[in-house]
């Protein structure tokens, strides 16, 4: 019995012993992978991973502070299995602006099977690395939103360049990825895209379109805006109203003095507000009570 028991207490204290663990001197690593210490390079890279103690919160500013030196180590875990690792490596390697990781953090990008891949779609965006613009426009027709919505700032942030690019993909564009890459040459604001948005204004990203045409101000989508008042879509009519008023279209008036009746209270409003911006004269319409009130001005 004695014997038991002492093998018992024996076999107690190994396994304590097994599960002590060295106190993790993140000092000495960030120290290490200054000097050159590739394993302790790729330690902090790994504890990025790591959320017990907040031990990646923790990592991860020393990561950044150590700069191009972890660049190496960080491109070895940009596809990492481990989605936290995953994700924090990515942010730092956008943050230190490592463009020889456009590539990798591109396939984690259009890799349906990985989750918050929207951390890989900003990453391209803080780039600006033209390689990253082909997997965003493929995000753009993602089925998680959270991917179409940063791949479309991303696509917005390279401005002028994506332009060409975002005009090659539309006509062949799914719907989801027709919308919003509508909704991104609209708010980079250049006139090439006027043809190709005409070409498919009466395509699925209709609304978008028209909204786009109100941000260009380009007198080629008049025609198209005015017919667009009679849209059975009230929210194109919306649109087409909005757009007609910046564009101080004089041939839009007699239809806008239709769409001032229009059944849809915000449509009767844009009418109005547009009526003033191309007239000069103030006028009232009828909101949702009734009432004959001066449209609300959004432009002081």
């Amino acid at each position: 019995m004695c014997r038991l028991l002492i093998l018992i207490l024996a076999a107690g204290l190994l396994l304590a012993g097994c599960q002590q663990q060295t106190p993790l001197d993140l000092t000495a690593l960030e120290g290490g992978a200054r000097g050159g210490d590739a394993a302790a390079a790729r330690q902090l890279v790994s504890l990025l991973g790591q959320q017990e103690n907040d031990v990646n919160d923790k990592v991860y500013p020393m990561v950044i502070e150590l700069g191009s030196v972890m660049a190496p180590y960080l491109l070895e875990k940009v596809e990492s299995a481990d989605r936290i690792e995953r994700e924090h490596v990515i942010a730092a390697l956008a943050t230190l602006k490592v463009n020889d990781a456009v590539p990798a953090i591109s396939r984690v990008l259009i890799n349906p099977e990985l989750k918050r891949r929207y951390v890989a779609a900003w990453a391209l965006g803080e780039l600006l690395d033209e390689r990253g613009i082909p997997p965003l426009l493929t995000a753009l027709s993602d089925s998680e939103s959270e991917v179409r919505k940063f791949a479309t700032r991303s696509l917005i942030k390279f401005g002028k360049r994506a332009v060409a690019p975002l005009i090659d993909y539309l006509p062949q564009a799914p719907a989801l990825g027709a919308a919003s890459a509508v909704r991104v040459l609209g708010d980079i604001g250049d006139n090439r895209a006027i043809p190709v948005l005409l070409a498919a204004e009466k395509g699925p990203a209709r609304r978008e379109i028209f909204l786009a045409f109100g941000k260009l101000r380009d007198p080629r989508a008049e025609e198209a805006l005015i017919a667009g008042l009679k849209d059975d879509d009230w929210q194109v009519r919306m649109n087409a109203a909005m757009a007609l008023g910046p564009l101080v279209s004089k041939k839009a008036v007699p239809a806008l003095e239709v769409t001032l009746e229009d059944e849809i209270h915000a449509v009767r409003e844009w009418s109005a507000r547009s009526l003033e911006m191309i007239t000069g004269h103030h006028l009232k319409y009828r909101n949702e009570k009734g009432e004959y009130v001066a449209p609300y001005s959004i432009y002081h």
